[in-house]
């Protein structure tokens, strides 16, 4: 497997997808245990990269019916590849990227959000992990122009005979009348051709200003495929 991903990489195309099911407990702010489907898709090519996900949120009691869907749609361009020289210098800064981010659901209480500005990739990660920083324009409906700031992670590691991935993110933005805080590290077991994990979502002011500190704690099954 990992010949043959090696090969893509070095002719520019390689994509990945994977399918989970996590159990939410005591999901807040609604208080309920929900089922959560959720399906990602990451592709590189030529010039840049592509990040997608959907996330499917069941009803409560864990009732395999659809509530909510949510999804994010990032596709990122290498200043770098397409001038055809370094952007910026240093030994731990990789690639610079413009990108564009498209945020939306079906359900009306979730404002639609546009992105865009820069990220920038962090090299000499081990392992063949990686690491990004996204500095962002924020467009929400109902919400004044703002700022969004997002770090993103993938880190293989291993512990004794065991190989684990610790994966995630944080965004920290402003809207009109708070600032929000959200993050969800992820942390992954492969078995076979399943993985299985955990995750946390932390979060300040993401359900509203009277929301403050929450977490919401999962167990997940991935099924990963090209």
């Amino acid at each position: 497997m990992l010949p043959k991903i090696l090969s893509k990489l070095k002719c520019g195309a390689y994509s990945k997808h994977n399918v989970q099911l996590h159990a939410d407990f005591d999901r807040k702010p609604l208080e309920s245990d929900i089922l959560t489907g959720t399906f990602e898709h990451f592709s590189k090519w030529k010039y840049g990269d592509n990040f997608f996900f959907l996330d499917i949120e069941g009803k409560p009691d864990f009732k395999a019916e659809a509530d909510t869907l949510y999804f994010e749609y990032a596709p990122h361009f290498s200043l770098d590849k397409i001038f055809g020289s370094k952007i910026l210098p240093g030994k731990y800064l990789g690639d610079t990227y413009a990108t564009i981010q498209y945020n939306d659901s079906d359900r009306g209480f979730i404002n639609r959000v546009w992105l865009y500005g820069m990220s920038i990739d962090f090299a000499g990660q081990p392992n063949f992990g990686f690491s990004n920083i996204h500095f962002l324009i924020r467009e929400e409906d109902t919400q004044d122009t703002s700022y969004q700031v997002t770090f993103a992670w993938g880190q293989p590691f291993s512990l004794g005979n065991w190989n684990f991935s610790f994966n995630g993110f944080l965004d920290y933005w402003k809207d009109d009348e708070k600032h929000v805080f959200l993050t969800e590290p992820q942390l992954r077991l492969p078995l076979s051709n399943v993985e299985i994990g955990t995750e946390i979502e932390i979060s300040k002011n993401f359900f509203g200003k009277n929301y403050g500190w929450e977490v919401n704690p999962t167990v997940f099954i991935s099924f990963p495929f090209e």
